[in-house]
């Protein structure tokens, strides 16, 4: 028997919006699988369902090879946490934790030495006589956590866990997060609508659009390999040329792009697309005789380890990103003129 959790067919409509619309999901017991896109994009109503707050309009969830739709959300055993942290202000941290376990029906003698060891797990165990509202967003929401895994839930739902968190914050909890899933080896499905988070934490990633599966992979795979426009240009950033493809030569508005990877599109109306760390700055003095175009840099952001550079070609507008030790050699201005290269290898193409 598979205790792999599968989603069969589910859609999810709201009187006649059509919230999420035939989703086929298998998570492996184990893996840590992130649900990521926009708001609106179905992803917190999957999670719903999942958890069991919400029931199916079609379709089955399966876990342990039965059918769990009819479950209400304590008989499923997954531990959930939200955004909003749903921790009792009036409770001790301790019996917030303790709470859960009660919920679970976990044996009295037991409780308090478990709240501890998971307190201890989520570095709190000395604040577990304080109340929540005494603790900082961070705390607070790893009280969250200890409550959802201290009755050894089989699975983990986290509901954009991270978003009302200042950014480092964020990113050494997320790190966190991912420390303690891989320690535990628990089945984790996360929400999210950051894409950095997303690629950072996953084993694999969902993109979701209008309710719909763009994509399922592994975040490099996401990232370097987006299998339709929307996944290249919600993962990451990308310069986007759209013109009429024939023979591996893209004609564009503004200039003839030679590209040798056209993913057995031979011709057609496209759109090739192309990361900004791929574009590369031409020396001067160099001899690069396709794939280059001059424009005028307009804008400079300093992004620490890298430097953002937009440039302006008649009326497009191109972001190439470079380290930062090479732009301190280059000694570039706004206003300059500046050529560019395009890799004809590093291009993704796209049926319009």
């Amino acid at each position: 028997m598979s205790n792999n959790l599968i989603l069969k067919d589910i859609s999810k409509s709201f009187d006649k919006f059509q919230a999420v619309e035939k989703i086929n999901l298998e998570i492996k017991k184990g893996e840590f699988l992130t649900l990521l896109g926009p708001s609106g994009c179905g992803k917190t109503t999957t999670l719903r369902m999942v958890a069991g707050f919400e029931a199916p309009t079609s379709g089955e969830i399966i876990y342990n090879g039965k059918v769990i739709n009819d479950l209400t959300p304590q008989k499923r055993n997954f531990g959930i946490v939200f955004q909003s942290y749903a921790l009792f202000p009036h409770m001790k941290v301790s019996e917030n934790v303790a709470f859960g376990l009660k919920m679970h029906k976990y044996p009295k003698d037991k409780i308090e030495s478990r709240v501890d060891e998971f307190l201890d797990i989520v570095g709190l165990k000395k604040h577990k006589h304080k109340y929540p509202p005494e603790l900082s967003g961070g705390m607070q929401q790893r009280v969250a956590l200890a409550r959802a895994l201290a009755p050894s839930p089989e699975v983990l739902l986290l509901d954009e866990p991270l978003s009302a968190l200042d950014a480092k914050i964020r990113v050494k909890l997320r790190a966190e997060i991912k420390e303690l899933q891989t320690e535990l080896g628990i089945t984790t499905i996360y929400v999210t609508h950051d894409q950095e988070e997303a690629l950072s934490i996953s084993d694999r990633v969902v993109v979701m659009n209008h309710g719909r599966i763009e994509q399922i992979d592994k975040p490099v795979e996401i990232y370097k390999k987006p299998t339709s426009r929307y996944v290249a240009d919600f993962v990451g950033t990308s310069n986007f040329f759209e013109g009429e493809l024939n023979d591996g030569i893209l004609k564009t508005k503004n200039c003839n792009i030679t590209i040798n990877n056209t993913n057995g599109i031979i011709a057609g109306n496209v759109t090739a697309a192309i990361r900004p760390e791929q574009i590369e700055l031409i020396p001067e003095g160099a001899k690069i005789n396709e794939n280059v175009i001059e424009g005028k840099l307009i804008v400079i952001i300093y992004l620490g380890l890298i430097v953002r550079l937009i440039i302006r070609k008649n009326d497009h507008e191109i972001i190439i990103d470079i380290l930062e030790k090479n732009f301190t050699k280059l000694e570039l201005e706004r206003g300059q003129n500046i050529k560019i290269h395009f890799p004809p290898t590093d291009f993704l193409i796209f049926n319009n």
